[in-house]
């Protein structure tokens, strides 16, 4: 029997269709080591939860430890389609996030959660950050996290056991608000990776870093560190893994559902994880036998009129620049009372 050119023109319009079961791959791409605490509690999470709830229908490939670029370079390799979603870190890309940086202000917040919960009300669609800078750089955020407050900790070479001890230590900082407040207590930031720390605090390259003790041991710090703040309070950081436009309106309406509604419950169960591990992190460095001690009412005090001024110096100096900084200052606070008054 002869087919028609017209049957067979049918033929292959059908076998074209694609099924509801077609495979969207998304790429995701951070600077982080496949093992680290943030990767186990929130990238690895979500990437379970989605493949339980849509099967087959998603596929992911995760590209951890710089392995399509560093870490300062995940926008621009999100931007570019390279990766799908990204680790981005505004204080990494400050020239294009420049106020993102106000979860890292030190003496703002409690914990991660305060700060986790508090900077997704602003960077999720439709807040105060999204707007100002996500939107502006293509990119949506799908999940976010702030690490617990930044302790101060010092290799075996240092010689620290209170706050005047800082003075003109080289510190490891992110960028921005961080180098303020080490350079309110006499200390020198050194701007660098965090894979990078290791070899500098080990080589005598810096004489220590502002970490929370969760990253203190996925960078195996824990082997390096002789003494360490337990009750500072040196600032945060804000990562958040986010969706380039571009893909995002290029999926199913009902796989951007779940993904959003995954994102949003993994922010929450992510900054609880951090704050239990912070507290069980600080006494098993004690048992490797580092120094963690306290600082003073009297030295906390002194940080504490110190970081008001970092906090106003960071909002003026970008209200300077035609930047929104005292308004996001003000915004970010008011979602920290917000959730101090919900007890959260």
């Amino acid at each position: 029997m002869k087919i028609s050119p017209t049957t067979i023109a049918l033929l292959a319009a059908v076998v074209a269709v694609p099924s509801m079961a077609q495979e969207v791959t998304l790429k995701i791409a951070d600077s982080l080591p496949a093992d680290h605490i943030i990767t186990q509690n929130t990238t690895d999470v979500f990437i379970a939860r989605v493949e339980d709830e849509l099967g087959d229908r998603v596929a992911f490939e995760h590209y951890p430890a710089q392995q399509l670029a560093k870490a300062k370079d995940i926008l621009s390799i999100t931007q570019a389609g390279i990766a799908d979603i990204g680790y981005v870190v505004p204080s990494y890309v400050s020239e294009k996030m420049p106020l993102g940086g106000v979860v890292e202000l030190p003496g703002e917040i409690r914990s991660s959660c305060e700060g986790t919960l508090a900077f997704r009300n602003l960077v999720q669609p439709g807040g105060m950050l999204d707007e100002l800078e996500f939107q502006p750089n293509g990119v949506r955020v799908l999940y976010n996290v702030a690490l617990s407050p930044y302790q101060a900790v010092f290799s075996k070479r240092a010689d620290v056991a209170s706050l005047k001890d800082f003075g003109g230590m080289k510190i490891r900082s992110n960028p921005g608000a961080m180098e303020l407040s080490l350079q309110s207590v006499g200390a020198a930031p050194v701007r660098m990776s965090p894979p990078e720390i290791f070899d500098a605090m080990t080589k005598g390259t810096i004489d220590g870093a502002l970490l929370p003790f969760t990253s203190v041991f996925s960078y195996g710090l824990d082997q390096v560190v002789r003494s360490a703040t337990q009750n500072a309070n040196f600032g945060s950081v804000g990562i958040t893994y986010a969706i380039s436009e571009n893909k995002w309106n290029n999926l199913p309406e009902d796989i951007q559902e779940v993904l959003t509604r995954v994102g949003r419950d993994v922010t929450e169960s992510a900054c609880s994880a951090f704050d239990e591990a912070e507290k069980t992190l600080s006494v098993e460095l004690a048992e490797k036998g580092a120094a963690v001690f306290d600082l003073s009412e009297e030295e906390s005090a002194e940080l504490n009129a110190s970081f008001e001024s970092v906090a106003q110096d960071w909002a003026e100096t970008l209200d300077n620049r035609g930047k929104k900084g005292s308004e996001a200052l003000s915004a970010f606070r008011e979602q920290v009372e917000s959730l101090r008054a919900e007890g959260t």
